[in-house]
């Protein structure tokens, strides 16, 4: 879980209200409250203090906030020991820290190479 730890862009600072869309080719952080959908082709930390309400498509997530939507596509998703997380989560590894709090529907995937071996005994 190295990658948890690392460094990450702020794009929506403390104390900022944002709505819309967002997208993103870097590990980021959300310090403050953001509405919509964001998509990164990297890490996406919710930092302790951050809110998101909406859809978030990333291959790697840290929530040590809050999410209030749905999880898509992720190969792993943490949920640190402060994390509240209210939605639907759609990834091929979890981990729930102790502390966290997790209310909605887990869908474990399996990776690419797991799909393709997998459609090839069929």
């Amino acid at each position: 879980m190295a990658w948890a730890e690392a460094r990450t862009r702020v794009a929506v600072g403390r104390n900022v209200n944002v709505s819309g869309k967002l997208i993103f080719h870097e590990p980021v952080r959300i310090e403050g409250r953001f509405k919509g959908e964001v998509r990164s082709v990297e890490l996406v930390v919710i930092g302790e203090d951050g809110m998101v309400e909406g859809k978030v498509f990333a291959p790697r997530l840290l929530i040590m906030g809050e999410l209030r939507g749905d999880v898509v596509g992720c190969e792993g998703v943490v949920l640190g020991p402060r994390a509240k997380f209210f939605g639907n989560i759609e990834t091929r590894e979890l981990t729930v820290a102790e502390g966290a709090y997790l209310d909605g529907n887990v869908r474990m995937t399996r990776n690419s190479a797991e799909k393709t071996a997998a459609s090839n005994d069929s």
